[in-house]
């Protein structure tokens, strides 16, 4: 279920971030050709000087046009140049904010710009017509990127309540990511609130059993009630799983941990 679960997102952010049916735009207009010239540009490898000039002369003729903009940002993102994307990609945002706030969002979150990211996401859920998104590839809603971006600047007690509500919207538990309680977990975990978080985290465990964080940070809530056998247990289970070449390696995790954290605790 899991599986057919992040097809299903990864199928709904190419709709999300797609390009438009040029058909739609009248027949002449400067959108139909930004839209025609763009799926020339997205034939060519992404980010070659070939089709950054096709989507420059996409802008030059329909400047309205939201898409060439976002998509003309993508390599600039992927290959570490941010204020370059981001002059560009805010060009699609002011046109089309609800499409493109919450990408823009993700590279703030990518790029460890947590108070622009918050202000975005923010901004997008206020929008009456703000719908559910999701990271880029399609694992994370975007509601558990702000909790976690929240978490992030000290914030706790909200980051919790956001991952809380997000995953109480959900219509039922085929709906619920593969790391959804694992973020819940830690936030608990960092706010002190033991028990909460060995209740999730074993929850998480549960639903999906492969990320080797999710042995650790339990081991630590466990740590934090002084049950230290039950620790050692899941810290020696962490240590098994990091070395699972079928383990899960949870994209926007937020809080990092490596086999050398584990090992650090084990020798205490």
């Amino acid at each position: 279920m899991k599986v057919t679960l992040i097809i299903s997102l990864l199928l709904y952010n190419i709709l999300c971030y797609g390009q438009d049916n040029c058909f739609i735009y009248p027949e002449g207009s400067g959108n139909r050709k930004a839209c025609e010239l763009s799926y020339k540009a997205i034939e060519l490898s992404q980010g070659s000087k070939e089709s950054q000039l096709i989507f420059d002369a996409a802008i030059a003729i329909g400047p309205e046009y939201a898409w060439t903009y976002y998509e003309k940002s993508v390599p600039y993102f992927k290959r570490g140049f941010l204020t370059q994307g981001l002059h560009i990609l805010n060009k699609a945002v002011k046109l089309k904010p609800l499409d493109y706030l919450c990408y823009r969002a993700y590279w703030y979150w990518q790029y460890q710009n947590y108070n622009l990211c918050i202000q975005d996401l923010e901004t997008y859920y206020s929008l009456p017509k703000s719908y559910q998104q999701f990271t880029p590839g399609g694992e994370k809603d975007m509601r558990l990127i702000l909790g976690l971006a929240y978490a992030k600047n000290n914030k706790y007690a909200k980051a919790i309540k956001t991952i809380e509500d997000c995953i109480n919207s959900y219509e039922s538990e085929d709906d619920i990511g593969l790391a959804d309680y694992h973020s819940l977990g830690i936030l608990y975990l960092k706010n002190k609130q033991y028990d909460n978080a060995i209740n999730t985290l074993t929850k998480q465990l549960a639903i999906y059993d492969m990320i080797p964080d999710s042995y650790f940070f339990l081991g630590l809530a466990y740590k934090g009630v002084s049950d230290f056998k039950q620790a050692q247990v899941q810290f020696n289970q962490a240590l098994i799983m990091f070395k699972d070449d079928q383990r899960y390696p949870n994209p926007n995790a937020g809080f990092r941990i490596y086999a050398s954290d584990v090992e650090k605790e084990i020798d205490k």
